[in-house]
């Protein structure tokens, strides 16, 4: 097939990584693909070296006609079968310029969030009559796109993955720059520094921790929006040398052996890729149970789950996991089980024959 992959975001995150993955398991099964992108972003560098076809545009908004009609010369150049958008920025500009075009590709689009859809027309149209299929990656996910108008039957969930039998390389020293040597218990997050990931329940609960175990250190890996406002309210709590935001780390999968315990203190979450990277480096897990994380953890057999919001609960669950090392490894010795569900070779198979049933199934 002949693929087009469409991520128009400036940052590398938990769905560009998808991305990846998805375009490096397509293409050892022979397909033409092309990466759509801005350029210099991290996705364009990173296709680039590794021998990618790469198409930049600036995409300065949803609205802008020159991204369509540049998407629209894109599309009428190479002819692509399939057009899978993986970020929402690029969906409109996607289903536009594939309007425009004889053939028309195949529009597939990729939800990786469980918040609701915005209460306007057009936002509510780009999912429910824009794209032909889309993409959840858990059930939360799909039941809110039914929920906000898009068809039942034009919703497929395919788990986002990772790749299980291809153990990331170990990192450098992580708790040398997280002021953790060894023996001193180290708790980890690895999460884009926004709204939804919830910081400040992050940062709350770390000061709870501290006053149950001061020796604990917590690093926080991953950047973004409120990056610089999250490390500001750390120091005003006075928790700067104790819990430490280093920004994006690469290859921050190979770090996670080194840490005691991974935190996920989201609010919302499609389903949360870095908590099935703790799974198989055999970190045990304590999150909250928001959108699709459920579907990853079981509660007190595969790890711990606490209520959005809760910095108290949280805190305790970290706590309880740190001082009981049987709870602890029982836990990750069952996540390093279940963790096998989620391996992206899968995710991979069923998305490609998801492009085919689509195609076959299309009209003339």
């Amino acid at each position: 097939m002949r693929i087009f992959h469409c991520d128009v975001r400036r940052i590398w995150a938990g769905g560009q990584n998808q991305l990846w993955l998805l375009a490096l398991g397509l293409r050892e099964r022979g397909h033409r693909q092309w990466i759509v992108t801005r350029p210099g972003s991290p996705l364009a560098r990173r296709a680039g070296g590794e021998g990618f076809e790469v198409l930049s545009h600036p995409f300065r908004g949803e609205a802008d006609p020159r991204a369509t009609l540049a998407l629209r010369r894109m599309i009428a150049r190479h002819a692509p079968e399939v057009i899978h958008t993986h970020d929402p920025h690029s969906l409109t500009p996607a289903v536009l310029a594939a309007r425009l075009v004889r053939p028309r590709p195949l529009v597939v689009a990729h939800r990786r969030v469980d918040f609701h859809i915005r209460g306007n027309r057009f936002s509510r149209w780009k999912y429910a009559r824009g794209p032909d299929h889309v993409i959840a990656i858990s059930d939360r996910v799909r039941e809110v796109l039914v929920e906000d108008g898009v068809p039942d039957e034009h919703v497929t969930v395919i788990r986002s993955g990772i790749p299980i039998e291809t153990p990331p390389p170990e990192g450098p020293d992580l708790r040398t720059r997280a002021g953790a040597p060894a023996g001193v218990p180290l708790v980890i997050t690895i999460a884009s520094t926004e709204a939804y990931k919830d910081h400040p329940t992050l940062i709350e609960a770390a000061g709870l921790l501290f006053e149950r175990r001061p020796d604990a250190r917590w690093v926080v890996l991953g950047t973004g929006g409120l990056f610089e406002e999250m490390v500001a309210r750390a120091e005003r709590r006075g928790h700067a040398e104790r819990l430490r935001y280093l920004g994006y780390v690469e290859g921050a999968r190979g770090l996670l052996p080194q840490a005691d315990v991974f935190v996920m203190t989201s609010r919302t979450e499609g389903l949360g890729t870095s908590i099935l990277d703790a799974m198989a480096a055999g970190v045990p897990v304590v999150s909250t149970a928001a959108g699709g994380i459920p579907e990853m953890i079981d509660h007190e057999r595969s790890g711990l789950l606490v209520p959005p919001g809760d910095a108290v609960a949280l805190a305790a669950a970290v706590v309880r996991v740190l001082d009981d090392r049987a709870l602890a490894r029982r836990l990750a010795e069952a996540a390093a089980v279940k963790v096998r569900d989620f391996d992206v070779r899968r995710t991979i198979g069923r998305t490609e024959e998801l492009y085919r049933q689509l195609l076959a199934n299309r009209p003339l």
